[in-house]
């Protein structure tokens, strides 16, 4: 497992090495590491439904978020990008997968934040576009969702398409006023120490979660 702390904002994910994070045995030992029980989970189906964990009731959602401090919330994923978003007083936790990256699942957080001049976001460990293959229709779907592909978002190879879902997250968050952003630049189909579904690993999910600490 990797911590990295921006000023209020923590952020854990964990590796192969550390299990199967749908484990909650699994989980229960990283958390305990940072000195918590429990961490806050969306019911993940590829969806753009963002919930405040105050309303969270087991509903189909990629994302949460909460405006409490100490209070972990985290997503689980082996191959799509999880995406922690924060303006230092709302912390935004998202599984973005294409399907809910096309249908604006960063929109649809950002709107939670309260102060975007001084958002901040952070994509972490996901499939990348040194990797990750897709075919015409995929761009096609991109650019029927109002998406401006450009040779910036893909290039092509003997094999075929490759494809950056990063290079579009970054583009929406930037058209929503979040201008400070960290790509971690890991790529979890090349970088062994990580699940990746499109490597077969079709039940082990890695865990990314975050807290805000006291002032």
């Amino acid at each position: 497992m990797k911590k990295i702390s921006l000023g209020k904002l923590n952020i854990v994910y964990t590796e192969k090495s550390d299990g199967n994070m749908r484990l909650p045995e699994n989980r229960k030992k990283v958390l305990s590491h940072f000195g918590f029980s429990s961490v806050f989970i969306p019911d993940q189906k590829h969806t753009s439904n963002v919930f405040d964990i105050e309303d969270y009731k087991g509903q189909e959602a990629d994302g949460l978020f909460t405006d409490k401090n100490n209070t972990p919330i985290g997503v689980l994923t082996a191959d799509c990008m999880p995406v922690v978003i924060s303006d230092g007083e709302v912390l935004l936790v998202l599984h973005a997968g294409w399907k809910g990256l096309f249908n604006g699942i960063i929109e649809n957080g950002i709107e939670n934040l309260k102060n975007r001049e001084r958002g901040f976001a952070v994509i972490g460990a996901s499939a990348r576009d040194c990797c990750y293959y897709v075919g015409e229709d995929f761009l096609e779907k991109a650019k029927e969702k109002g998406i401006n592909i450009t040779k910036r978002h893909f290039k092509k190879d003997e094999k075929g398409i490759k494809f950056s879902l990063q290079e579009v997250a970054k583009d929406k968050l930037k058209e929503k006023g979040i201008n400070h952003i960290v790509d971690l630049s890991l790529c979890t189909i090349c970088k062994e120490n990580f699940f990746s579904y499109r490597k077969g690993d079709f039940e082990d999910r890695m865990l990314t979660f975050a807290w805000l600490s006291e002032d």
